[in-house]
């Protein structure tokens, strides 16, 4: 359930502070930050609370906060953890009612620290405070000219926003920043979360009034980088995070692949890591990019601040270096881009233009012995080009390579040309100052051609996709399931009697019924003359299976039995199905089931587990024994529209064979669509289920089936 929309302006934007544990030890955090809040240029008023001082850096000390001449929007606690806790309530008697909590101690550090977290939770609720932390390195904003860390976080302005579960990495990105000249408006470290989370966040930027940038080499977005360890509310992170990157970039680098990592980050912050294959699936439906590592996170907030997306993928190579070039080529390619097609027209400029050595076809090389005229030629002339969509400018350090003055007009042909640019000046201390000339221009560069590549795509599929996000919210929207309907299914879920809440075969199938998905005809039988009855009724071939709570894969446990066309088949058979339940653990619950054969099918797979996180989660592939063999595993969080149904099964490495291959006629894809869809509401209209799976399903020409359904129920 999502909380109650804060409000974070007075907290962001405050026109009063107070630093509570104010300190004249320099090398405490209570000096730190106030003399960080001093450095930074905040015009509002200033207070500091030290009992034991008259004054620290020539600001008044006063003994308690309630002795504070007037009430300040924000009380910056630089205290230890029980301490902090426990001035709670003067805070709030005072009328303040934002905080920023940089105490350790909490639910990171154990059990006594939860309970004293809990206590800030319930003080923070009794109150109604709004509490950033804790264990936390505070935020900085340039909005309002405040550096509320104690780190050394640079006062300039730019369009970056960004928010960190880690002070630590924090620190790392401040120093990076400033060596890049890249600046933020807003960076907001979170902690342990107790009361704001990034959802709080994420709704602030949201409802955040941004003005178009004025700075020179700005892009034209206000782009957002997250760096966290758990997420909460995982189905509202997503709707905000998707509304938020219709419009700009949103990136996150978020931990925990590994079950180490996991481990670590609990005792980081007291944090359960999802499931990363759900995280990424998630994430990417929802428009949010995903950083691979922090190289990744500092591209993208690099060439997110000072480029827009290219228009197209068509990309242009200018080099004085044919391997670099060659090795650019490799990585557009491979990312989803295109080697522009250069036009006669330009191809003439550039013969005219270039020794008669370069190459004037794209990639362009301008030879190594190229001075700064030679580059400002052919990037001019590309630049010009119709078919470029982005550029990439390779310099390489030679004896004669004029670093500075290349720079200095690539700067300068960026801003006539409204086109990305991107570089990568490749080398070490030779190529520093160009660098140097390049961030004052905000041109992105790149040590490496292939991360300049990878920058380019991510721009560019990113442009791509944030025209196809929907923002409806259709976890609302259950009519596809009448009333009637889910009372049907809840008294089936009442008859379960098994310990394990596992339903049986027949349970399961007369689930999919009510939500109208087709099962084969079946009947569970005691005897081989029920089964060779229903044979007959049904039709020949049939198939025997044994249902149990305790058989996941049956097939693997010898517990179905196709391709029963006689009497004699049918006497053999019933002989292994005996041996199979004499094997199974004694006083299980089992049934035997007669089902009609689907024959000339597609075996597929498609299964539903909820993810404490995002929800309900839809998994579909090729199915039967192939499940596992080939790791055909494609996601997308459920429930799910007709579009991202049709996007699933393209993922899929049956859909080559769905559609129709070599010369065989397309399965009955429409109707596998439906099924899909049913199935992914009735984990959304009935949540009792915590997994469920049909494996198979056998697509025919004509129809689609759900051969073999299982069903697991929520614990209570």
């Amino acid at each position: 359930m999502m909380n109650k929309q804060k409000n974070l302006h007075a907290l962001f934007k405050p026109n009063s502070i107070a630093v509570l544990g104010a300190s004249r030890d320099e090398k405490k955090i209570g000096h730190i930050v106030l003399r960080n809040i001093l450095e930074s240029g905040f015009e509002g008023k200033i207070f500091a609370v030290n009992p034991n001082a008259q004054s620290v850096l020539d600001i008044e000390c006063f003994s308690d906060y309630v002795s504070l001449p007037e009430t300040p929007d924000l009380a910056v606690v630089a205290l230890p953890a029980a301490v902090a806790v426990s001035l709670l309530e003067s805070i709030a008697q005072k009328g303040t009612k934002n905080i920023v909590m940089f105490s350790a101690g909490f639910k990171e550090a154990g059990l006594a620290g939860a309970a004293l977290e809990a206590d800030l939770q319930a003080a923070a609720k009794k109150y109604d405070l709004n509490i950033l932390g804790p264990n936390c390195l505070g935020f900085a904003s340039t909005l309002c000219n405040v550096n509320a860390t104690f780190s050394q976080a640079e006062n300039r302005a730019g369009n970056l926003r960004f928010m960190s579960q880690s002070g630590a990495l924090a620190s790392g990105i401040f120093d990076w920043a400033k060596q890049q000249q890249i600046g933020f408006s807003e960076f907001i470290t979170l902690g342990n979360k107790a009361v704001i989370h990034e959802n709080d966040i994420l709704e602030y930027w949201l409802n955040q009034k941004t003005k178009n940038n004025t700075e020179v080499g700005l892009s034209n977005y206000q782009p957002i980088g997250m760096y966290l360890e758990s997420i909460s509310e995982g189905a509202y992170f997503l709707e905000l995070a998707k509304k938020i990157a219709k419009q700009h970039p949103i990136f996150i680098l978020k931990p925990g692949h590994s079950k180490h990592a996991q481990q670590a980050i609990q005792s980081h912050t007291g944090s359960m890591a999802g499931d990363d294959k759900v995280q990424r699936t998630a994430f990417a439906e929802a428009g949010i990019l995903y950083c691979e590592g922090v190289e990744d996170m500092f591209d993208m907030a690099k060439i997110f601040s000072w480029e827009n997306a290219p228009r197209g993928p068509r990309v242009a190579i200018v080099s004085n270096a044919g391997g670099p070039a060659v090795l650019s080529t490799d990585a557009l390619e491979k990312e989803g881009l295109q080697l522009a097609v250069l036009s006669k027209k330009t191809i003439a400029k550039l013969e005219e233009n270039l020794p008669r050595a370069a190459n004037v076809l794209n990639p362009v090389d301008v030879l190594g012995d190229a001075l700064s005229a030679r580059y400002h030629e052919a990037i001019e002339d590309v630049l010009a080009e119709k078919t470029v969509d982005a550029l990439l400018v390779i310099v390489t350090p030679q004896i004669m390579t004029e670093i500075e003055d290349t720079a200095e007009l690539i700067g300068t042909l960026s801003a006539k040309y409204a086109k990305p640019v991107v570089c990568s000046f490749m080398g070490g201390s030779a190529i520093e100052a160009g660098e140097h000339v390049l961030n004052k221009y905000k041109i992105p560069s790149f040590r490496f051609p292939e991360r300049a590549v990878k920058a380019l795509s991510v721009m560019w599929h990113w442009q791509q996709r944030r025209h196809t996000l929907s923002i409806e919210n259709t976890k609302y929207t259950l009519g596809l399931f009448a009333k009637s309907k889910i009372h049907k299914i809840e008294k089936i879920i009442q008859t379960v009697k098994t310990e394990n809440k596992v339903l049986s075969l027949i349970e399961a199938e007369d689930v999919l019924k009510v939500c109208g998905i087709k099962t084969p005809p079946s009947e569970a039988v005691r005897t081989m003359s029920e089964a060779w009855q229903f044979g007959q009724k049904h039709g020949l071939p049939f198939v025997l299976k044994v249902s149990s709570p305790m058989l996941i894969h049956k097939t693997e446990a010898q517990a179905v039995f196709t391709n029963i066309y006689t009497e004699a088949d049918l006497k053999k058979i019933w002989a292994r199905i005996v041996a199979t339940v004499k094997k199974l653990p004694k006083n299980s619950d089992y049934v035997v089931q007669a089902q009609k054969q689907i024959e000339s099918g597609l075996e597929l797979i498609a299964g539903i587990k909820n993810d404490a996180n995002f929800g309900n989660v839809m998994m579909f592939g090729a199915g039967g024994i192939l499940a596992e063999l080939i790791g055909d595993s494609n996601l997308v969080i459920a429930p799910i529209t007709e579009k991202n149904c049709v996007s699933l099964l393209e993922k899929s490495k049956a859909f080559t064979l769905l559609r129709g291959f070599r010369g065989h006629k397309p399965y009955a894809i429409k109707k596998l669509v439906s099924m899909l869809i049913k199935f992914g509401w009735l984990a959304e209209a009935v949540p009792y289920f915590n997994e469920m799976t049909i494996n198979p399903i056998i697509v025919t020409a004509t129809e689609a089936w759900a051969v073999d359904p299982r069903f697991i129920l929520k614990q209570k």
